[in-house]
């Protein structure tokens, strides 16, 4: 809620705190789920370096 705070201390009335909250949940589901792919990817890439780095 310190987004809140802030938007109430630069004058964004309550209404548009709560517009500005409701997006930004939508938006943050959105961001965990790439952040979340993007490290599935890197421990793939990982995991595979490291199978060949076994193998030799």
């Amino acid at each position: 809620m310190t987004m809140a705070m802030v938007l109430k201390q630069i004058g964004i009335p309550l209404e548009g705190i709560a517009l500005i909250l409701g997006v930004d949940r939508f938006l943050d589901m959105c961001r965990t789920t790439t952040n979340i792919i993007g490290d599935m990817a890197c421990s793939v890439v990982i995991k595979e370096t490291e199978k060949k780095d076994k193998q030799s």
